[in-house]
Formats: C-alpha cells, sequence, structure tokens
C-alpha cells in the first residue's frame, strides 16, 4: 500500500495508505490508538475490485493531531470531507471499534455518500458503559503514549511489559496472545497516538444516543462480533438489538476470537469483504 496525505477542506490533514483496484472504493477505519497500518497484511488479500483506502484518524498514525475535542462527530467530519473530496462517489466503509462507531455516523448524517457498512465490534453500547478493564486498559495507553513521546520509556521497555502482561481474559502473555510482531505494530500506533484522543474517550466524548443513531442507517450492515467473554465489546443481547434497529443488516459472529477480529480471525474478516454485494 502506498502512503499518502490529503488537506481537508475543515483545516486538517489526514495520512492515509492506498491500494489501487477496480471500480469499487473500500474505506478502511481502525480503532482507537490503532493505525492505518493495522490493515497491511490484509491488503493484498482484499478482491481487486476494490480501491482500497486506509485512513489514519486524526490525532493517529501521520495524520494531524489538532488539540480539539476527539468524540464521534470530529472524526466522522473527517472521513466526509475525505470521500467527498477524494474518492467523489459513495463508498463501503469498513470500521474497526472506534472505526464502526464513526462508519455509523458517517452513514446517518451523510448517506449518499455510503453504499455499505461492515461493522467489527464496534462498541455502539459499549461507550455509553466502559467496563473496568477497558478503562484499566486505556488509563494504561495513556501513560503508554506520553511516556513514548517524552521519551522516559523506550519502545524496548515497553514491549517487555506488553510481552509479558497477561491478558485481562484469557491470562495469557501478550506475546502469545499477539505476537512480536502485533506487539511492535501497536507499540509504534501508540507512540504515534495523540493521548488527548483516548483521554477523551475515557471521559465520555463518544457517548451517544445509539438507537436515535442507528435508526437512521438505511444502507445495508454487516455487523461482525466476537466472544464477549475473551474481550469483544458487544454482547449477543446489544447486536440482536442493534441488528433490530437496522433492519437491513446481517451478523456474523467469529467463534473464539474477542476484539481483534481481522488479527484473529482474518477469514471472517475478508469473506465479510469480499464477499460483499452491497
Amino acid at each position: 500500500m502506498e502512503r499518502k496525505t490529503t488537506p481537508l477542506g475543515n483545516g486538517t490533514t489526514l495520512s492515509y495508505l492506498e491500494r489501487e483496484g477496480g471500480s469499487e472504493p473500500l474505506v478502511l477505519l481502525h480503532g482507537i490508538t490503532d493505525s492505518a497500518r493495522t490493515y497491511e497484511p490484509l491488503s493484498d488479500l482484499i478482491s481487486d475490485r476494490f480501491k482500497v483506502y486506509a485512513l489514519d484518524f486524526r490525532g493517529h498514525g501521520e495524520s494531524d493531531k489538532p488539540d480539539a475535542l476527539y468524540d464521534a462527530e470530529a472524526y466522522a467530519d473527517d472521513v466526509r470531507h475525505f470521500i467527498r473530496g477524494l474518492v467523489g462517489g459513495p463508498v463501503l466503509l469498513e470500521g474497526h471499534s472506534l472505526g464502526g462507531v464513526v462508519s455509523v455516523q458517517v452513514g446517518a448524517t451523510a448517506p449518499e455518500l455510503v453504499s455499505g457498512l461492515i461493522l467489527e465490534d464496534p462498541p455502539l453500547y459499549f461507550v455509553n458503559d466502559l467496563n473496568e478493564i477497558y478503562r484499566a486498559l486505556f488509563e494504561g495507553i495513556v501513560v503508554m503514549a506520553t511516556t513514548l513521546q517524552d521519551g522516559s520509556q523506550s519502545p524496548d521497555d515497553w514491549f517487555q511489559v506488553m510481552a509479558n502482561a497477561p491478558d485481562p481474559y484469557s491470562g495469557k502473555p501478550g506475546i502469545e496472545t499477539m505476537g512480536e510482531e502485533r506487539i511492535r505494530l501497536r507499540l509504534e500506533s501508540i507512540g504515534q497516538m495523540k493521548p488527548k484522543a483516548l483521554r477523551d474517550a475515557i471521559d465520555g466524548s463518544l457517548e451517544w444516543d445509539t438507537d436515535a443513531v442507528l435508526a437512521k442507517i438505511d444502507c445495508p450492515v454487516t455487523l461482525l462480533w466476537g466472544d464477549p467473554a475473551i474481550g469483544a465489546v458487544m454482547t449477543g443481547e446489544e447486536v440482536s438489538r442493534a441488528v433490530g434497529i437496522l433492519g437491513n443488516s446481517e451478523d456474523v459472529q467469529a467463534a473464539g476470537v474477542g476484539h481483534l477480529i481481522h488479527d484473529q480471525a482474518p477469514e471472517v474478516w475478508l469473506q465479510a469483504v469480499n464477499g460483499w454485494a452491497g
């Protein structure tokens, strides 16, 4: 994938990865603390019928990091400007976690820009009631980002912490659940992230009237979800509730994985993307 940047009409410049392909535009939106690079291992496996854009959100990766409120509408405003200014037509939006929340916001506010949504374990209700495991995790990541950027801790220091820390759900060390390459990539993205972006989320900037926003979506939606017992943020009850409101939608559960479906069950993710029929 080729790294590019584009200035938006709202004063922000976004960095993104682009892969050439066919006439169908696919825009990939990563989760909070992550970056567009999370999709690089999958890029060659995505159908050639898609021209692929993977964005770095504001405050993340190589995009601008304004000192402003990081809420769903701010992220969505960037995506709307990106699609209008660079792509020009309706896109298939795939969003993981925060990217799923932003995808819904774009679909609700600019339906003409969206042909369909693939939502990968989006915290549609979770953002309104952050559990203690994720709250502690996010607080720790704020510290990681701050110390990586001020130089008081090195990537190697934090690698040892992440490699040896037990997963809060499985109890296995990070080196077993993530592997070295993924840990290094996560450290890179955390080191690039503006700590305020995550701090705002912890403080409630992403809270919204979920059902009211979902009710505005009229395009086809595929909702991917994992196992809440091992870290997925959507429960079966929440999935049923969301699908019932969305109407033109389906849900697909990836067995044996938690929140990181595209990492841990890439075959499920690729089937949803490559098999998209709208």
